[in-house]
C-alpha cells in the first residue's frame, strides 16, 4: 500500500504573527523566571553570609540578668562541636582618611586558623588595632590593605576614638545581585575594641563548626535540648532566605500576574490567528476533502502546523529571554551596578517553563480552529460560501455573558477578601475573575463588533470620505475577522491602561498615606542642642529647609505620656508635605492621626483637661487629621502647657529628588550626614526620625513598577502591530476579487491604501476604547486587592497616559495597515480577478 504524502494546509509565513506573539510571551516568561532566580540567589547569598565558616546554627535563650551583663558570656556547650562563636547582630561606624563614613554590619570570623579561609587577601587580625573588611566595605571606605580606618569616639564603647589598620579583605557575597551590606569581620583579638566589653557575646544566637568528617546533622540532633535549638547551617539558611523572600511576596505575586497575562495574551492572539487562517482556507480545505483527504488528515495538518509554530516561537522566546537578561546583567556591570559581569542564572525552569508554556498554549489555542477545519464539507469547494450571518446571541454569546458576569462576581469577592486581610486568596481570586471576565468579553466580541464598528464608521466616514465608508462596510461585513483584529488591540490597550491606572493609583495611595502619616522628612530631637542647630541641619547638602521647634510630654490619662511637637503654620508650610495642616494648627488644638488617637484613648472633638505650666487646668481640643503619627500643637499652646520644661527639636525637609540640590545625594547619604552632625559637640541624647527615607523608598519601588509598565507598553504595542497586520493581510487575500473589482472601477492605489489605513484605525479605535474602559476597571480593582488591606486606596485615572494609550493604539492600527495596503494597491486588476484559491 502506497504511503500517503502529508497534506500541506497553510504556508508558515502566514503564521508569522503567531510566531512573534509566542516568542514575545515566552521571552517574557523566561525573563520573569530569571528575575525570580536572581532575586532568590541574591537573598540566599545575603542570608548565607551570616553563617560563613559555620556548620551549625544555635539558638540559646538568655536570662534577664545575662542580658544586662557587662562581661563576655560563655558560649553554649555543644557536644561534638569543634568551635563555637557568637552570631553578631551589631553595626559599627568606621571612617576613612578620604572622608568616607560607613555603617557596617559586624560578622564574627571563625576562631583560629579557619578564619583565614574566608579571606581573599591578607590575614586575620592578631591585635586589637587590626581589622578585616569585606570588598564592599573597602570600596565604600576607599581603603585597601595597610590603610587605616577610624572608629569615632561617639560610636566607640570606650568613648575614645580608635584607629585600626586594615590587614585583610574578604570577598563580597557571591550572587548578591541587588547589592550587599558592607561588613566588618570581627575576630577574638579586636572584638572588645569594636563591640565593647561583652565582645559580641550578648546574643542568643551562636555558630559552631564540627571536625572534618563529622556529620553536622547528627551533631545537631544530639546537641538539641528543650532549651537549646541546634540546626545545620543549610537549614538555617533556608529559613533565613524564606523570611527574606516573604518580604518580597507582593513583588513575586505581581510577577506571577504578569506571567499569566502574557500567556493569556498569547493564547488569544494565537487562537485568533489560527481561526482566521483556517477560515480563509475554507475552499482549499473543501477541495482537499473532495480529493479524498480524511478528517483525520486535515486534523493532523492543523495539529502539525500548531506544533511547528509553537515550538519555533517558544524556542525563539526562551533563547531571547536568556539573551536579553544576559545583556541586562552586562549593562548593569558596565554601569557599575555590579562588581562584574554575572552569568545568567540558568535553571531547568527558565528553559522548560517558557518552551512548555508556549507549546501547550499554541496547541490548546488551535483546538477550536482544528474542529472548524474538520467540519468543512467537500461541497463547499464547488460553490462560494456566503458569510455566516449570526442571529441573536447564540451559544458562544450566552457563554460569554455568563463568563463576564461570573468573572465580575469572582473579582469582587477576591477584592473583598483581600481588603479584609485574606490577601493571598483574595489576589488569586481577583486574578482568576479578571481572566474569566476578559475571556467572556472576547467571546462576545464577535457579536458587538458589527454595531460598534458601524457607530464608529459613521463618524470616520464623514472625515475620510469614500475610502473610510468602504473600510467601515468591510469591517461590519466580516465580524469574525474584525473581532480577531480588535481582540489583538483590546488585549494591548487593556493591559496598558490597567498598568497605567494601577501604577498611578498606587503612587497616589502610597504618597497620600505617607504624607498623612509622616509629613515631615526629618525630626531631630535632643535633650540639648546648639542654638544654630536648624542652620546646621539646613546646611547639609541635599537638605531644603530646617526650622527650630520644641517638644514636651503631657499626661492624658493613658498608660504613657503624649509627646507634643510645636510648629507654627509657617513652619508647617515650609517643611511639611501636607501644608494644608497649617490651617488646622490653631491655639488650644492638638492634631494627631487616627491610630495615635486610639493609642491614647481619645476621640475627634474631645476636650482634654491638661495641667498647665502654671499648675492650673487648660482645655485642649483633639482634632484627628488622617493618620498623622505625631501630635502637633502651636508654640503658644506648648508653652502654656509645659512652660520652659521642653526640649529642642529641629524639623527638616529633604530637597526633592531630581533637583540640583539633591544631585548625587541619596536618602541614605542624608541619614549618615544628619547622624554625623548630631553626633558632634553640642548635642546631648540626640536622635533623628527619618520619614522621608520611607517615602523615597516607596518612590523607588513605584519607579520600578513604572519601568515594568513601559516594558509592557512596548510588548503590547508590538503584539498589537503584528496582530493587526496579520489579520489585515489575511483580509486583503480573502478580498482579492473585491479589491480587483474596485481597481477595475477606477479606485486608485492611494485610495486602496487609504481604505486599508482607515480600516486599521477604525478597528484600533474600537479596540482601544473598549480596552481603556476594561483596563481602568481592572486597574482599580487590582490595586484595591493588592493595597486595600493596608491603605485607603485613592483611585486616580491618569488621563494623559490614557490619552497616550488611545493615540498609540490608533497609530498602531494605521502603521499595521501600511504593508497590507501596499499589497492590495500593487495587485493588477486582471491578475487579481484571475486569482482563485
Amino acid at each position: 500500500m502506497a504511503r500517503r504524502s502529508p497534506v500541506k494546509l497553510t504556508p508558515l509565513r502566514r503564521h508569522l504573527a503567531a510566531v512573534v506573539t509566542i516568542a514575545l510571551s515566552c521571552a517574557f516568561v523566561a525573563v520573569m523566571v530569571l528575575a525570580g532566580n536572581l532575586m532568590q540567589a541574591s537573598l540566599r547569598s545575603q542570608a548565607s553570609q551570616q553563617y560563613e565558616g559555620a556548620d551549625l546554627a544555635i539558638e540559646s535563650p538568655l536570662a534577664d540578668e545575662q542580658w544586662s551583663s557587662q562581661a563576655p558570656l560563655d558560649p553554649p556547650t555543644i557536644d561534638g562541636a569543634e568551635a563555637v562563636w557568637p552570631q553578631l547582630m551589631d553595626y559599627v561606624q568606621l571612617d576613612s582618611a578620604t572622608g568616607s563614613s560607613v555603617f557596617l554590619s559586624a560578622s564574627m570570623l571563625p576562631p583560629g586558623s579557619s578564619g583565614q579561609d574566608g579571606l581573599s587577601e591578607g590575614t586575620v587580625p592578631t591585635s586589637a588595632s587590626e581589622v578585616v573588611l569585606d570588598a564592599t566595605a573597602a570600596d565604600e571606605l576607599e581603603v585597601s590593605l595597610g590603610d587605616t580606618v577610624v572608629l569615632p569616639a561617639d560610636h566607640s564603647a570606650s568613648g575614645d576614638e580608635l584607629t585600626f589598620t586594615v590587614v585583610g579583605i574578604a570577598p563580597a557575597p557571591e550572587g548578591a545581585v541587588f547589592g550587599s551590606t558592607p561588613r566588618v569581620l570581627v575576630s577574638e583579638a579586636n572584638a572588645e575594641a569594636l563591640l565593647g566589653l561583652t565582645a559580641g557575646t550578648l546574643t542568643d544566637r551562636w555558630l559552631a563548626s564540627v571536625p572534618e568528617g563529622a556529620d553536622p546533622a547528627a551533631v545537631a540532633a544530639d546537641a538539641a535540648t528543650d532549651d537549646l535549638t541546634v540546626q545545620t547551617v543549610g537549614e538555617a539558611e533556608d529559613e533565613a532566605a524564606g523570611e527574606l523572600m516573604r518580604g518580597f511576596g507582593a513583588l513575586a505575586m505581581m510577577l506571577a500576574v504578569f506571567v499569566v497575562i502574557a500567556l493569556f495574551t498569547s493564547a488569544v492572539v494565537i487562537a485568533n490567528t489560527f481561526a482566521v487562517t483556517v477560515a480563509q482556507r475554507t475552499r482549499s480545505l473543501a477541495l482537499l476533502r473532495t480529493l479524498g483527504a480524511t478528517r483525520s488528515q486535515v486534523r493532523g495538518v492543523v495539529l502539525r502546523e500548531s506544533l511547528t509554530v509553537g515550538v519555533i516561537g517558544a524556542l525563539l522566546g526562551m533563547l531571547g529571554g536568556h539573551v536579553l537578561t544576559q545583556v541586562a546583567l552586562a549593562a548593569a556591570a558596565g554601569l557599575g551596578w555590579l562588581d562584574g559581569v554575572m552569568l545568567v542564572p540558568l535553571s531547568v525552569w527558565s528553559v522548560a517553563l517558557p518552551v512548555l508554556a508556549g507549546v501547550v498554549i499554541t496547541v490548546a489555542a488551535s483546538l477550536a480552529p482544528m474542529r472548524s477545519a474538520t467540519r468543512v464539507a467537500p461541497l463547499q469547494a464547488l460553490r462560494p460560501a456566503p458569510p455566516a450571518q449570526r442571529r441573536g446571541l447564540g451559544v458562544q454569546g450566552v457563554l460569554g455573558l455568563v463568563a463576564v458576569a461570573a468573572g465580575i462576581v469572582i473579582m469582587a469577592a477576591g477584592t473583598v477578601l483581600a481588603v479584609n486581610q485574606i490577601a493571598s486568596l483574595g489576589i488569586l481570586l481577583a486574578l482568576a475573575g479578571g481572566v474569566i471576565s476578559f475571556t467572556g468579553v472576547l467571546a462576545t466580541l464577535v457579536i458587538v463588533t458589527r454595531p460598534l464598528s458601524a457607530l464608529v464608521g459613521r463618524i470616520i466616514g464623514r472625515i475620510g470620505g469614500l475610502p473610510a465608508r468602504i473600510a467601515s462596510a468591510n469591517v461590519a461585513r466580516s465580524p469574525r475577522r474584525s473581532a480577531a483584529t480588535i481582540a489583538a488591540l483590546l488585549i494591548g490597550t487593556t493591559l496598558m491602561t490597567m498598568m497605567a491606572v494601577g501604577a498611578r493609583t498606587a503612587e497616589e495611595t502610597l504618597t497620600s498615606e505617607l504624607d498623612s502619616r509622616r509629613p515631615i522628612d526629618v525630626v531631630v530631637s535632643a535633650a540639648e542642642m546648639p542654638e544654630d542647630a536648624a542652620e546646621q541641619i539646613q546646611a547639609i547638602r541635599g537638605m531644603d529647609t530646617a526650622v527650630a521647634s520644641a517638644r514636651g510630654d503631657i499626661e492624658v490619662g493613658a498608660t504613657e505620656p503624649m509627646t507634643l511637637y510645636s510648629a507654627t503654620p509657617e513652619s508647617v508650610r515650609e517643611v511639611s508635605h501636607r501644608p494644608e495642616m497649617a490651617d488646622e494648627l490653631v491655639d488650644g488644638v492638638v492634631l494627631l492621626g487616627q491610630d495615635r488617637a486610639e493609642r491614647f484613648g481619645v476621640t475627634d472633638g474631645q476636650m482634654l483637661s491638661v495641667d498647665g505650666a502654671d499648675g492650673s487646668p487648660h482645655e485642649l481640643r483633639v482634632q484627628i487629621d488622617a493618620n498623622l503619627q505625631m501630635s502637633l500643637v502651636s508654640p503658644a499652646t506648648l508653652e502654656q502647657l509645659r512652660g520652659d520644661k521642653t526640649s529642642p527639636v529641629v524639623l527638616a525637609d529633604f530637597a526633592d529628588p531630581g533637583t540640583p540640590a539633591r544631585e548625587g545625594v541619596a536618602s541614605l547619604d542624608l541619614i549618615d550626614a544628619v547622624n554625623e552632625q548630631i553626633s558632634s559637640q553640642g548635642y546631648s541624647e540626640a536622635s533623628a526620625d527619618f520619614g522621608g527615607t520611607e517615602r523615597e523608598a516607596y518612590a523607588q519601588i513605584l519607579t520600578i513598577l513604572l519601568g515594568i509598565t513601559i516594558g509592557l507598553l512596548a510588548v503590547a504595542v508590538l503584539v498589537a502591530l503584528v496582530g493587526v497586520a496579520n489579520t489585515l493581510s489575511l483580509g486583503v487575500i480573502e478580498r482579492t476579487g473585491e479589491n480587483a473589482l474596485l481597481r477595475a472601477l477606477g479606485t486608485t492605489r492611494g485610495q486602496m491604501r487609504a481604505m486599508l489605513g482607515w480600516e486599521g484605525m477604525l478597528l484600533a479605535l474600537v479596540g482601544a476604547v473598549l480596552g481603556i474602559v476594561l483596563g481602568s476597571a481592572y486597574g482599580v480593582l487590582g490595586i484595591e486587592a493588592l493595597l486595600g488591606s493596608t491603605y485607603p486606596v485613592s483611585i486616580t485615572i491618569p488621563w494623559m497616559q490614557v490619552g497616550l494609550v488611545l493615540l498609540l493604539a490608533v497609530l498602531a492600527g494605521g502603521v499595521a495597515s501600511v504593508l497590507p495596503g501596499r499589497t492590495a494597491a500593487r495587485t493588477a486588476p486582471a491578475a487579481a480577478l484571475a486569482a482563485n484559491e
